[in-house]
């Protein structure tokens, strides 16, 4: 990447104003949050039949990275991804028993009942987008699964040391309807691990760049992390990656999945403490951290991209039984590289436009508005300067006119 210390200024505004038009509002976090929560009060009421093992629901993935990203379409859903954890179970339950104990307690309530979908491989699916009583687009992904005694208090303390020690005792275990012993092992033992909170761990300790700008964010990493405004480079590039991925492969089900595409980016990411060195650096290294296994049983290769906090999970696992998911991550990012390229060649509108075609006009057209009010204002007050070699307000060379406007390259 070639940029004079201008273009890189002008690159960084722009990227930060597309990530900012990619988060969902302060309004729609809460709404989901009150959902959620109201969610988990309603199954630990002394009523429940799960009150025993005092249910409680916590965001995972992307709402706990802080990486959501807006759907494309104003009408399609966010996706919110929770976990409905159960200190401990009955003895003699199994997988199968604790995901319909989970299950027929949201059918007790009425309207949780009329938004819950099928069921899923492992979660129960409650869809919020015509009858949310707060008005919320959403769905949620709730994950039936048991933590052990002492869990809560393990968990502060790995979000506040944001320490990786003992990570793997932040796994929990969850139930999985295409196991073998999904209706018969009553030993938890033997289900399905998945550590999302020692993901969350990983990420953020990749994603701090120790500077007051992390600090300021610590409130935002919890385990029910609050609104979080302002964005770290690595969660920035994160969004602008699945945006992108979004408008290529839009409703197409062999995308890049998310956790591909956040763990290569945190695994490439260099501490940058920009959202350009970020982004363009994450780009060029990512495919480096794709490996090539050889299965000892048949000879085969296959590619994999270990989880951090637990090697032995693939999450590219379903590359091996359908070619099309590789050939697509590697079809994005041959993509996803040119279009990085073409955008450093382009100014003004035609940078506008490019983008707009990359990441999608409506994102696009509210970054550059937020940005062009805030240059007019400058302008108005006598402080803003353009350069017009390189289209975009700068602290060099000429005066705005007072009318001017950000990204109306003078080409």
């Amino acid at each position: 990447m070639n940029l004079t210390k201008e273009q890189k200024e002008q690159f960084e505004e722009i990227l930060e104003e597309i990530g900012s038009s990619l988060d969902i509002t302060e309004s729609e976090y809460n709404a989901a949050v009150q959902s959620y929560e109201s969610v988990g009060r309603y199954l630990s009421k002394d009523d429940s039949d799960l009150a025993k093992y005092e249910p409680t629901i916590l965001p995972q993935g992307s709402f706990l990275l802080g990486t959501v990203i807006r759907p494309i379409c104003k009408e399609d859903d966010i996706d919110l991804d929770l976990v409905c954890q159960l200190k401990n179970k009955n003895f003699h339950w199994t997988q199968a028993d604790v995901k319909n104990k989970v299950g027929d307690q949201l059918r007790k309530h009425k309207t949780l009942e009329s938004l819950l979908d099928e069921e899923g491989r492992r979660c129960w699916t409650l869809k919020y987008r015509e009858k949310s009583p707060n008005g919320g687009k959403y769905h949620m992904d709730i994950l039936p699964a048991i933590i052990s005694e002492g869990y809560g208090i393990l968990l502060e303390k790995a979000f506040s040391n944001r320490s990786l020690e003992e990570v793997d005792s932040l796994s929990i275990r969850m139930t999985d309807t295409e196991l073998l012993n999904y209706a018969s092992s009553i030993y938890v033992e033997e289900w399905p691990k998945t550590n999302p909170f020692g993901y969350a761990s990983w990420f953020f300790q990749e994603a701090d760049i120790g500077l007051e700008k992390s600090f300021s964010l610590r409130e935002s990493i919890k385990p029910v992390p609050k609104y979080q405004k302002e964005k770290l480079p690595l969660q920035r590039a994160v969004q602008i990656l699945k945006r992108h991925r979004d408008m290529i492969f839009n409703g197409d089900e062999d995308k890049p999945i998310s956790i591909i595409i956040t763990t290569l980016a945190a695994r490439a990411y260099r501490k940058e403490s920009d959202v350009v060195g970020a982004l363009f650096g994450i780009v060029n290294r990512m495919e480096d951290f794709v490996e090539t296994k050889e299965d000892p049983d048949t000879g085969e290769f296959y590619k994999s991209i270990p989880n951090p906090v637990n090697p032995g999970e693939n999450f590219a696992d379903r590359w091996r039984g359908n070619s099309i998911k590789e050939d697509n991550f590697y079809k994005w990012l041959k993509k996803l590289k040119k279009d990085l390229a073409e955008f450093v060649e382009k100014r003004g509108v035609n940078l506008q436009n490019s983008l707009s075609d990359s990441l999608g006009k409506g994102v696009i057209s509210e970054a550059f508005t937020k940005i062009g009010v805030r240059k007019r204002m400058l302008t108005e007050s006598g402080l803003n300067r353009f350069d017009s070699k390189i289209g975009i307000s700068t602290s060099g060379v000429s005066f705005l006119k007072s009318h001017n406007f950000y990204g109306n390259a003078e080409e």
